[in-house]
């Protein structure tokens, strides 16, 4: 009996997933999976979804914080002003 077995490539496109293919004989399928081939398609969407998880970055140091002067108040308008004139 054979089996289909794919992996990621470019000889065709699935599902907008490129992939290769082989058709291998039962006896040499589980070298194959071995190898990093699935054998289902389906499986190459799976491990498109689940990439290997990045080490996390080190945090960066907390800044220090620094004491800000708050704004003082604006100046009062002067009172003699008309608002609108006409």
């Amino acid at each position: 009996m054979t089996h289909m077995i794919f992996r990621h490539g470019d000889m065709k496109k699935w599902k907008g997933v490129g992939y290769d293919f082989e058709i291998v004989k039962a006896e040499e399928l589980q070298e194959y999976l071995d190898a990093g081939w699935f054998s289902h398609p389906d499986d190459l969407l799976k491990d498109v979804a689940e990439p290997e998880p990045e080490p996390e970055p080190e945090p960066e140091p907390e800044p220090e914080e620094k004491q800000r002067k708050k704004p003082g108040r604006k100046p009062k308008a002067a009172a003699d002003e008309p608002d609108n004139e006409g």
